[in-house]
Parts: structure tokens; C-alpha cells; sequence
């Protein structure tokens, strides 16, 4: 039968699971292109808000100057 080694085993201090706020690496290259593509996915994100804003600002305006010019 098998012997077990109770000193080869390390007790667990922090038993919570811990949750990395970005992945490990192990390049520094790898590094940089996640966070590079991470920046250009929100910049895009913010350019299409802007042009949605703009859209619906330019309808509003055109429906409120027909109604005003109808009146």
C-alpha cells in the first residue's frame, strides 16, 4: 500500500479564488497586442456612440424645423 508523506503537502492559507483583472503572459509582445486591441475595441465603441448621437441629433432637428416651418 501506499505510503502518504504528510510533510510533502503545503496547507492552503487563501482559500478564496482569486480573479485576475488581465491575463498572464508570457511574452511581453503578447502583452502589448492584447492591450493595444483592447483600446481600439473601446475607441471603436466610442466612435459608434458619437455617430449614433450625431445621427439621432440631426433627425430631432430636422422633424422639429419641418414642424415649425408647417406652422
Amino acid at each position: 500500500m501506499l505510503q502518504i508523506n504528510p510533510k510533502k503537502f503545503k496547507n492552503i492559507e487563501n482559500k478564496s479564488i482569486p480573479s485576475p483583472l488581465r491575463p498572464k503572459f508570457r511574452n511581453k509582445s503578447e502583452t502589448n497586442i492584447y492591450f493595444l486591441s483592447k483600446r481600439k475595441f473601446q475607441s471603436e465603441k466610442k466612435q459608434s456612440l458619437l455617430k449614433n448621437i450625431k445621427i439621432i441629433s440631426g433627425v430631432f432637428i430636422l422633424v422639429v424645423g419641418g414642424y415649425l416651418l408647417s406652422n
